[in-house]
């Protein structure tokens, strides 16, 4: 019997040839579209973007970032998310602590982009700026004394939640211990959003989940609180339909003790 040989890319394969100057001609239009595009154009390439994932984009992703038109910030923020390079993550931050002063018609978006963006890249020192700015927005909705500003920080604190999870679902071990954290803070709404999120957390690893964790949620399902006990519920129901042999066994226990 012959020896197998390794699979090689023929570069003289005019097959090949024919992909890569297709992929030259779209990032050369994808940079075209960044330099003088319409909104609509823009937002259009971004799965292009996505795919391709060149490192021509970064320069003008990132002078678009500080741009005067705010949607154009807002391509560059869900573009970075896109490539999903950590280089990213530092300019994002800072873009995010000038965006948050800003006022008016897509500021909100504009800061949903930019926190989506980070969890999308995952990485996991993310933390070290979610979870202060999380903590801001806690304090800025229990204060209450402005009933739109305590609403923006609850909707803040839901998009950073689920920036968490996503990074969490991604391996970050340290995302995934800030929500299991918040999962006993003392906002109930917090806490439902960081059950759900835990549950994501293992959807594509379902029994890894630690018993302290599984037992936390368990716990959990008997919260004072409605919103804490269904959310633990879900949970577990989320965990058991991925697979998670244990989760399965805890939601049936949840589920006679409320009978």
């Amino acid at each position: 019997m012959g020896e197998v040989q390794p699979n090689v890319v023929d570069l003289d394969n005019p097959h090949h040839k024919k992909l890569k100057k297709f992929s030259a001609d779209m990032i050369h239009e994808c940079l075209a579209i960044m330099e003088s595009g319409e909104i609509e154009d823009l937002f259009e390439i971004i799965p292009r973007i996505g795919v391709l994932r060149d490192d021509r984009f970064k320069e003008p992703l990132l002078a678009l970032l500080s741009h005067r038109d705010i949607k154009k910030r807002e391509f560059a923020a869900y573009s970075m998310g896109a490539i999903g390079d950590r280089g990213f993550l530092e300019p994002l931050k800072t873009a995010f602590l000038e965006v948050r002063q800003l006022k008016g018609f897509g500021a909100q978006e504009l800061q949903i982009a930019i926190i989506e963006a980070i969890g999308a890249i995952g990485d996991d020192a993310a933390v070290d700026f979610f979870v202060p700015t999380l903590k801001t927005c806690c304090a800025a909705k229990a204060a209450g004394e402005n009933k739109g500003a305590g609403k923006s920080a609850g909707r803040m604190s839901k998009w950073i939640i689920e920036s968490l999870g996503a990074i969490a679902q991604q391996g970050g071990s340290r995302s995934l211990q800030a929500l299991l954290d918040l999962a006993t803070n003392d906002d109930p709404e917090i806490q439902a959003q960081a059950l759900s999120e835990l549950s994501v957390a293992y959807w594509h690893r379902p029994n890894e989940v630690e018993d302290s964790t599984l037992e936390k949620i368990y716990e959990l399902t008997t919260h004072h609180e409605t919103i804490v006990a269904e959310s633990a519920l879900a949970a577990l129901q989320n965990l058991a339909d991925v697979g998670c042999r244990r989760a399965e066994e805890l939601f049936a226990s949840a589920e006679v003790e409320e009978e």
